[in-house]
């Protein structure tokens, strides 16, 4: 499966179906399945982990800007780019810096878990 894996993925987000994909490459669609929610699994994991501003930026954001609710989306807008022009540029250097760490981790961990 490992050698059809990069073919799947392509097709697949191509919009081809499983079963379709299958006939075409010549292996069950159990195998195309299989690749495919191992695929998402990981790819969704490593978005997950591997978004320093989801993680780092965003929470700064949330904290400074959410303090207070907002009537409007233009009164959270506001907040937000105020929020966001007081970051200092250590704190995103150390964001920066720590998720060059984490690549180091995934890559290590050959795109498995790690902590």
């Amino acid at each position: 499966m490992k050698e059809f894996r990069r073919a799947i993925i392509r097709i697949h987000e191509r919009g081809v179906e499983k079963r379709e994909i299958g006939r075409l490459l010549g292996i069950h669609e159990a195998t195309v399945r299989k690749a495919i929610k191992c695929f998402e699994e990981t790819e969704s994991n490593a978005q997950e982990r591997l978004s320093p501003l989801d993680y780092s930026v965003w929470s700064i954001l949330e904290e400074k800007a959410c303090a207070k609710s907002h009537q409007t989306v233009e009164s959270l807008k506001r907040a937000l780019r105020k929020a966001w022009n007081e970051i200092s540029v250590d704190t995103l250097r150390g964001i920066v810096d720590n998720f060059s760490k984490m690549l180091k981790k995934c890559i290590d961990a050959n795109g498995g878990h790690f902590e």
